[in-house]
């Protein structure tokens, strides 16, 4: 029973992947044992959870704005300049975005009817689709 629950323990703890490797995942707070991860959990999960962003991706941008707002608006102390910029490495492997980053975008024909919108963005749409007027893709 014991080898059992060992090799349980064990098999919790390791099961990550990044960049195609097994990576042991720490089980008090979910997360990859990966270089500046303690940095990480002594900075981030001393205030909260990990699992308030263990779900969310970001570039390295959104997460250094996450870091500004959190030090403007909730108390995060200020940190090294090396010591931002480990944790930022460390979230930017770890939790960047992929492929599956966003979902798709709602197609427009399944969108319910915008009761807002003004005459003139009514007016566009009814061009559109008489094909008067094409829609330019950013």
């Amino acid at each position: 029973m014991r080898a059992v629950i060992f090799w349980m323990m064990g098999w919790l703890v390791v099961g990550a992947t990044v960049g195609g490797q097994e990576v042991a995942v720490d089980e008090l707070t979910g997360l990859k044992m990966a270089p500046g991860w303690e940095l990480v959990r002594n900075n981030c999960v001393t205030c909260h959870s990990a699992k308030q962003f263990l779900q969310q991706k970001g570039t390295r941008e959104t997460w250094r704005s996450v870091i500004k707002w959190m030090q403007g608006r909730a108390g995060l102390w200020p940190l090294e300049a090396k010591t931002e910029e480990e944790i930022l490495n460390y979230l930017e492997a770890n939790h960047g975005p992929g492929k599956e980053f966003r979902r798709a975008p709602i197609p427009a024909n399944l969108m319910p009817v915008n009761p807002y919108a003004s005459a003139a963005r009514k007016e566009a749409e009814e061009k559109e689709k008489k094909g008067e007027i094409q829609r330019v893709k950013p």
